[in-house]
C-alpha cells in the first residue's frame, strides 16, 4: 500500500486536511482526539454509561433488521449492543444506487475496524452501525452510479416513475418500474466474468419493482460488505422518533438558543477555514407520506415552507400525537442520532468532519456527549493495468486532477529531448533584439517607418508563435499512445474528473475481482485514516 498526504490533491478541504494532518490546530472545535486511544476508550466508556433507552432501540432495530430481511445476519452485533456495556461506532450515508459509490463501503469498513479494534482493546463490546439516512427527499442525489464502459467513466440512473412534486423521503418510496432500464445499463456495462449472473441476479433481486428503496439498499450492502456485519437503523420509525421526542421538544421551544450557539461556534471558523452549514430558522421537517416541508421560526409561530401556519402549542401537540411526522435537518440528525445510540465515535467522510466542527456547541446545548469524529479511509483502488501507466511515466495519483489536455501537453513536453519551449523562447528573444538593433538605422533614415518596424514584429511573433504551435502539435502526434494511456488513467483515477472514491460503484469491482473483494479490503485497509490509501489489485 501507498500513502498519498491529502495536501497533495485540490479535492479535499482545507479543514479536513489540518484535521488529519495537524489536527491540533482544530482541537477546540472537537471532543477528543481521533488518534487517541485512550481518548477513543474513555469515549467507548462515556457512551455506554449514557445509553438510557438501551431496551426500546434494540427492540426497534431487532424489527427493522426483520423488515429488510436481514434479521437473522444481524442477532449477534444486536445482542452485543444490549449488553449495557456496550458501545457503538456509528456511520452513516444515503440510500445510494446499487450500494452508491466507493466511499460509501470505505466508510462502512472503517466503521467495522474501527469496532473490532475498539472491542479488543477496551475488552467491551464494541458494536458497528449503519445510519440509514432515508429521509432525504433528494431523489436525484441517489438515482445514479458509476461504471466503467471499457475505458470511458459512464453514469447509470434509475428514473422514478413519479413526478418530482410527489416524491416523500427516498427510504419510503419503493422501487418502481423505471428500475428495469437501469438494470438493463447495468447488464450492459458489466463485462463477461465468473460473478457477473450472480452479482446481476443479487442486484434484480434486491431491486425488485414494489421493494422499498431502504431495504433494496441494505440488501446489496449486505452483498458488497458480507452479511452481519454492520447493523442497520433507519430514524424513519415512530418509535425511535418517540426516543427522541425530548430533542425535538428542546428545538421547537429553544430553537432560538441552539441556531445562536451554531452561529457561535461556527464564527472562528469561517476565517480561516469554512462554514459547511448554516443556521437555519428551526432544524425540523414535518414529515407525511406525501411531502416533507422545513419549519420556519415566525414572529408569531411557526409556518412549514408550503404555507401551513402553526402555533408553538399546536406544533407541541402533533408532536406529543405522532413524533413520526417529525424529521431532523443536517443539524439535527447527528443529535437525535446520539440521542438513540451510544455512539462512541462516528466515522465521517470530508464533508461531515467540517459540519461536525460547527457543533459542539450543539451537543453541549442538548446534553449529550460528543462523539469522537474519525475520518473514513480514502483511497484509490490502483488496478494494475493503470498501476503500470503511472510507473512507466514515473507520476502520482494526483497530477491526474488536473485537465487531460493539459496534463498530456505537459508531459510530452517533459519528455522531448529538445525542451521547445525554451528553445523558441530564446530565439525569439534574439528576434525581437534583432529589430531592436536595427530600429536606431530605421529612425536615422526615415523616423515614420519605426512604426512599420513595429508591425512587422508583431506579424512576425504571431507567425512564430503558430510555428511553435505547429511543432508541438507535430510532436503531440507522435505520442498518441500516451495520450491513449493518460486517458485510460485518468478515466480510472478521476472519472468524469471526480475522484475515483466519489464516483465508481462498489459492483464494477465485485464483477471483475469477487463477491468477497470489500470483505477483503478489511484486512488491507489502515485504520490510520490521517493519509489517502492506494491499494494495489
Amino acid at each position: 500500500m501507498n500513502r498519498i498526504p491529502f495536501s497533495s490533491f485540490r479535492s479535499f478541504s482545507a479543514l479536513f486536511r489540518d484535521y488529519t494532518e495537524n489536527p491540533a490546530e482544530l482541537a477546540t472545535f472537537f471532543n477528543g482526539d481521533w488518534r487517541d486511544p485512550l481518548a477513543l476508550a474513555k469515549a467507548c466508556q462515556t457512551a455506554a454509561d449514557a445509553q438510557q433507552n438501551r431496551e426500546a432501540l434494540v427492540a426497534a432495530m431487532r424489527r427493522q433488521a426483520a423488515d429488510w430481511g436481514v434479521e437473522a445476519a444481524s442477532k449477534h452485533l444486536l445482542e452485543q449492543l444490549a449488553r449495557p456495556d456496550a458501545s457503538a461506532v456509528v456511520t452513516g450515508q444515503q440510500l445510494g444506487l446499487f450500494g452508491g459509490p466507493l466511499y460509501t463501503a470505505f466508510k462502512a469498513l472503517t466503521t467495522i475496524q474501527l469496532a473490532e479494534h475498539l472491542t479488543k482493546t477496551t475488552g467491551k463490546p464494541v458494536v458497528p452501525v449503519f445510519w440509514l439516512e432515508g429521509e432525504d427527499h433528494d431523489f436525484e442525489e441517489i438515482a445514479s452510479t458509476g461504471l466503467m464502459e471499457s475505458d470511458d467513466a459512464v453514469k447509470v440512473t434509475y428514473a422514478d416513475d413519479a413526478s418530482a412534486t410527489d416524491r416523500t423521503a427516498v427510504g419510503r418510496m419503493k422501487v418502481g418500474p423505471g428500475i428495469e432500464a437501469a438494470i438493463a445499463d447495468l447488464e450492459r456495462l458489466l463485462p463477461p466474468s465468473d460473478f457477473r449472473e450472480p452479482l446481476l441476479d443479487r442486484i434484480r433481486t434486491a431491486y425488485a419493482p414494489g421493494t422499498p428503496m431502504i431495504k433494496a439498499f441494505v440488501s446489496v450492502m449486505e452483498s458488497i460488505l458480507g452479511p452481519g456485519r454492520i447493523a442497520y437503523i433507519s430514524p424513519d420509525d415512530r418509535e425511535l422518533k418517540t426516543l427522541a421526542r425530548e430533542l425535538f421538544r428542546k428545538e421547537i421551544t429553544d430553537h432560538g438558543t441552539s441556531s445562536a450557539v451554531l452561529a457561535s461556534s461556527s464564527a472562528p471558523l469561517e476565517p480561516r477555514w469554512h462554514i459547511q452549514v448554516r443556521t437555519q430558522p428551526t432544524n425540523l421537517f414535518l414529515h407525511g407520506d406525501k411531502r416533507r416541508t422545513a419549519i420556519d421560526a415566525t414572529e408569531s409561530g411557526f409556518r412549514t415552507r408550503d404555507g401551513q401556519a402553526l402555533s408553538e402549542s399546536e406544533l407541541l401537540d402533533m408532536l406529543d400525537e405522532d413524533p413520526g411526522q417529525f424529521s431532523p435537518n443536517v443539524v439535527l440528525r447527528p443529535l437525535m442520532q446520539d440521542t438513540l445510540l451510544p455512539t462512541a465515535v462516528y466515522v465521517a467522510g470530508p464533508g461531515e468532519v467540517a459540519y461536525f466542527a460547527q457543533f459542539k456547541g450543539l451537543y453541549a446545548w442538548a446534553g449529550l456527549p460528543m462523539p469522537i469524529i474519525y475520518p473514513r479511509a480514502s483511497a484509490t483502488l490502483l488496478e494494475r493495468r493503470v498501476g503500470r501507466i503511472l510507473e512507466k511515466q514515473h507520476m502520482q495519483i494526483p497530477v491526474f486532477e488536473e485537465d487531460i489536455e493539459k496534463l498530456f501537453r505537459r508531459v510530452v513536453l517533459d519528455n522531448m529531448e529538445t525542451d521547445l519551449e525554451a528553445a523558441f523562447k530564446q530565439a525569439s528573444a534574439g528576434l525581437h533584439q534583432a529589430i531592436n538593433d536595427i530600429k536606431p538605422a530605421i529612425e536615422a533614415v526615415d523616423r515614420s517607418l519605426v512604426g512599420s518596424a513595429e508591425a512587422a514584429r508583431a506579424a512576425f511573433m504571431k507567425e512564430w508563435a503558430q510555428l511553435q504551435g505547429k511543432v508541438i502539435k507535430a510532436e503531440k502526434a507522435q505520442h498518441e499512445v500516451l495520450k491513449g494511456q493518460l486517458e485510460r488513467a485518468s478515466s480510472s483515477l478521476f472519472p468524469m474528473g471526480t475522484p475515483q472514491e466519489r464516483f465508481l460503484s462498489p459492483v464494477y469491482f465485485l464483477n471483475k475481482y469477487s463477491p468477497d473483494f470489500f470483505a477483503g479490503l478489511t484486512e488491507r485497509f489502515d485504520l490510520d485514516t490521517s493519509q489517502h490509501q492506494v491499494l494495489d489489485l
